[in-house]
């Protein structure tokens, strides 16, 4: 068998082991959910043990799958969810539950400052762990998210990259610490981990994390990266223009610029370093489309659910299914999802919708976000795509990359491998490991499309109202500032 990378691909809801060969074959895989407490509306923390534990478990069953010899594994790369952040002491103790990206206790904190606190994730944590927590806050040794802490009990390393480095004082030119905005926000630059290339060797695995992980030791770590820039390694979206969508816990659209573009409006637009020398993106997220879904299986749809027990199925095969017996646009019913946390709602709604419609307008939501977060990103950048390339767990439906392809009017890309991010993640290792000379190369050999949805005239026609009446609405539902707690 060829040479092997394994790759941790640690989310937001869960972590995945994935073993691939050098030509981007998923050789194993294995995932895990987190098992997450109860927490209260605007507290979202994750104690950084549960990513270990779940790269633990993960990666033990692979390693005894039996579908590889472990001594072909060449090395270790990884895509992280970005922004999520808390603080260690010198015995790389942690101090404080990781505040997760979706965390909302730091937005009062932030006011005052400019508004890079918009896509700066790290830094209003930080800022409220600093404001609430000072006892604790005076004794960090190093600030750690998901990358870093991930590194460091891999290889003792306490590192990271642009792409996830971004979210605290990196300035976005140089791509190198700043240490204007380390003085700004009162945040010493000795706190900040190193900032290294992605694919750089950083380590080697330890003796103690070889043992817990079940793989042969002294392996090399290549650094990785954010997971949606992953995303966009493993989906060849790398040159000026070149768009992605990925669907999963919400919809983010990445379109591909040459230089980092300021941006300012009602709706957030994020500009971040690509994997890519020389290359940034422009980011737009709507939190919530795939939760949405998720939500509407287990608390509306029990029967469906117990089938799919029976019949040992998806229940996301089914309620597609579903969704297939309602029209393009469902008729009116309009879904808008959780935009920055607030409450979603549902238009429209009369006594003519039954379940299909439902299902149905979950998913063209997000489609519709997509859709929204694209046309902004073209304006923004002046470009004009014609297709985009589309991952997540969603594109396994044939229907939900139709309705991508009928609410966007373009033609969409969907590739082999679904998880754009943990490919994107074994591009980086095996580029750091020399199979390839370049990360263009790897792509070239790794990133495949097995097919595409066009656009069919009559649905675009029936999405016209809902693409016209979405974006208002969502601002509509933002200015309310109706937060998801008991009124």
């Amino acid at each position: 068998m060829s040479d092997l990378i394994c790759v941790f691909d640690v989310g937001t809801t869960g972590t995945r082991t994935v073993i691939f060969d050098n030509n981007g074959k998923e050789i194993a895989r294995a995932y895990e959910e987190y098992v997450i407490p109860s927490q209260p509306v605007g507290i979202s923390e994750q104690a950084p043990q549960v990513w270990w534990n779940a790269i633990k478990n993960t990666s033990n069953i692979v390693m005894k799958s039996g579908k590889f010899d472990p001594n072909d594994i060449v090395g270790i790369s990884a895509s992280f969810a970005r922004g999520t952040t808390t603080l260690i002491n010198k015995n790389r103790e942690v101090l404080h539950p990781a505040l997760t990206w979706m965390d909302e206790r730091e937005l009062t904190d932030a006011k005052g400052f400019n508004e890079e606190l918009t896509w700066r994730n790290s830094i209003p944590k930080l800022l409220w762990l600093k404001k609430n927590k000072p006892d604790l806050f005076s004794k960090a040794f190093k600030i750690v998210c998901p990358d870093s802490y991930t590194y460091m009990k891999l290889c003792d390393e306490i590192v990271t990259d642009p792409t996830n480095a971004i979210n605290g004082i990196l300035n976005l030119r140089t791509l190198k610490l700043d240490n204007e905005l380390a003085e700004a926000y009162e945040i010493p630059l000795e706190l900040w981990p190193e900032v290294h290339r992605p694919g750089e060797v950083i380590g080697e695995l330890s003796n103690k994390a070889a043992n817990e992980l079940g793989i042969n030791r002294n392996i090399p770590i290549f650094l990785g990266g954010g997971d949606q820039q992953c995303a966009s390694l493993g989906l060849g979206v790398i040159e000026n223009g070149d768009a992605k969508t990925t669907t999963g816990t919400g919809t983010i659209v990445e379109l591909v610029v040459d230089e980092p573009i300021r941006t300012s409006g009602e709706i957030p637009i994020f500009t971040f370093p690509h994997l890519i020398e020389g290359k940034w993106v422009l980011e737009g997220v709507m939190p919530g489309t795939g939760t949405m879904f998720q939500t509407y299986a287990r608390n509306f749809s029990q029967l469906q659910l117990k089938e799919s027990e029976e019949l040992s199925t998806s229940v996301y095969d089914i309620l597609t299914k579903e969704a297939e017996q309602a029209p393009p646009g469902s008729n009116g019913l309009l879904f808008v999802p959780l935009y920055i946390f607030r409450k979603g709602t549902i238009h429209g709604l009369g006594w003519h919708h039954g379940r299909p419609h439902f299902a149905r307008a979950i998913m063209e939501s997000a489609a519709l976000s997509a859709n929204m977060y694209l046309g902004m990103l073209e304006a923004i950048a002046r470009v004009k795509t014609t297709e985009v390339k589309v991952d997540g767990g969603g594109m396994h439906s044939d229907l939900w990359g139709q309705i991508f392809a009928d609410i966007m009017d373009r033609k969409i890309l969907i590739p082999e491998n679904k998880d754009g991010g943990a490919l994107g993640a074994a591009i980086l290792g095996f580029y750091g490991a020399r199979t390839y000379n370049t990360i263009k190369d790897a792509i070239n050999s790794m990133s495949r499309f097995v097919s595409e949805k066009n656009p069919i005239k009559e649905n675009v026609k029936a999405y016209k109202k809902l693409v016209r009446l979405f974006m208002p609405t969502v601002l509509e539902t933002n200015e309310k500032k109706r937060v998801t707690k008991d009124l």
